[in-house]
């Protein structure tokens, strides 16, 4: 049995690392756990690009930081996962004005990790989906 002092705060170091554009794309960290991470995107207009829908970059902004995110779950302080590859297919319009973006670590090799991402609307469909390859390494 675990007790509460033993249990890991699988989030605490994911949060701990938010950077500002976060906060100006309007994105956060909403829930995770062992090797996983949700991230929810508030679709505002700041976002969107000249036709009206969220810009493909913001897309991969938020799919990139989920699937870090997964990967910060994982390692300590002393660590960084740096992203080395990514690939991303969108797969239908986003409709809402929310998506879910969940990065998923996929296989953990000693210095290059592979990770997935799922993208939802407020529906609940899948919107979106990639992957990526991360590195990690010491901390400078």
């Amino acid at each position: 049995m675990t007790t509460p002092s033993q249990e890991r705060d699988w989030l605490a170091y994911p949060r701990s690392m938010k950077s500002p554009i976060y906060e100006h794309l309007g994105f956060d960290i909403t829930d995770g756990g062992e090797g996983w991470l949700e991230v929810t995107l508030q679709i505002t207009p700041v976002i969107l690009n000249a036709d009206g829908v969220v810009h493909g970059g913001v897309w991969l902004v938020v799919a990139d930081s989920a699937m870090g995110g997964a990967v910060r779950t994982l390692i300590d302080h002393t660590q960084r996962g740096v992203t080395s590859q990514s690939d991303f297919r969108w797969l239908r319009p986003l409709q809402g004005d929310t998506m879910r973006a969940v990065g998923r670590v996929l296989r953990r090799g000693r210095q290059v990790w592979h990770t997935t991402v799922e993208c939802y609307d407020d529906g609940g469909r899948l919107v979106g989906s990639g992957g990526g390859t991360f590195v990690v390494i010491e901390r400078a």
